[in-house]
């Protein structure tokens, strides 16, 4: 399960986060396993399904101050040739 990364503005748009990914991706290929599984926020959903993640689930939390965020649950199977689904 990949808690969370973020790229900086500053460095946004040249494939950080997509290398990031990937590495995160290999070692746990490595390890064993077959799935990835995240909570995107709205903004990161687009470059998720990029990479080959589908949308499971919309939800909405509440913040103390009364505001309500909005996160997508993605999950990955199997990897491009690598794993058996």
């Amino acid at each position: 399960r990949i808690r969370a990364f973020f790229t900086h503005p500053a460095f946004a748009r040249r494939g950080l986060a997509r290398q990031l990914l990937a590495q995160c991706e290999a070692a746990a290929t490595a390890a064993g396993f077959r799935r990835f599984q995240l909570t995107a926020t709205l903004t990161g959903v687009p470059f998720y399904l990029s990479q080959g993640y589908r949308e499971l689930d919309h939800q909405c939390y509440d913040l103390p101050n009364g505001a309500k965020i909005g996160f997508v649950a993605m999950i990955k199977d199997g990897l491009a040739g690598s794993l058996l689904a």
